[in-house]
């Protein structure tokens, strides 16, 4: 055998990720069942996210270089294709989460003050990585909005600002 065997669950990481979701509803004595599909979804999301991530970076090499060579664009049009198709899928746990109802929501909402979505380092490096500039976006609490970000996203976010975005490298391709 040329490599060592692995498992199913060691190689997906399973026991760590499956045993990562933590209800804060549980941590105060009220165990929220809807919390834990929440969780999932917004877990999904970042998997998804980070996916994302990894496709708009491997482009942002490939348009960085000063010739791109005709082979590459057939990579650059199979990894957009996959950005693109991974984004339609985010519409569906959208519906999924859709089957909790307000007062499901609102049985565990108190405990997650004042997280909320907007603070998805990931998805606001997405945004950067395809081009939203600083200028183009409202402050939240008349702050920037990476002033609500952890790190180290929120150094990665800042940097990434100050460069071209994927935008401006094909804009100047073209």
């Amino acid at each position: 055998m040329k490599f060592a065997p692995v498992h199913y669950d060691d190689y997906l990481n399973l026991p760590k990720l499956l045993t990562s979701q933590k209800r804060r509803s549980e941590e105060f004595g009220h165990e929220a069942h809807d919390e834990w599909l929440f969780i999932t979804v917004h877990q999904v999301y970042e998997l998804w996210f980070f996916q994302i991530i990894k496709e708009l970076k491997s482009l942002s090499i490939i348009f960085n270089k000063d010739h791109i060579p005709a082979r590459d664009m057939g990579v650059v049009s199979h990894r957009l294709s996959r950005v693109l198709m991974i984004m339609k899928s985010l519409t569906i746990p959208l519906d999924i989460l859709e089957t909790m109802t307000p007062l499901d929501f609102l049985d565990f909402r108190d405990y997650l003050y004042p997280a909320s979505g907007f603070q998805s380092g990931q998805f606001r490096l997405i945004e950067t990585l395809l081009g939203l500039k600083e200028s183009q976006r409202h402050p939240l609490q008349q702050t920037p909005f990476y002033e609500h970000l952890k790190e180290p996203l929120k150094s990665e976010v800042i940097e990434l600002l100050s460069k071209p975005s994927l935008y401006d490298r094909i804009d100047s391709w073209l």
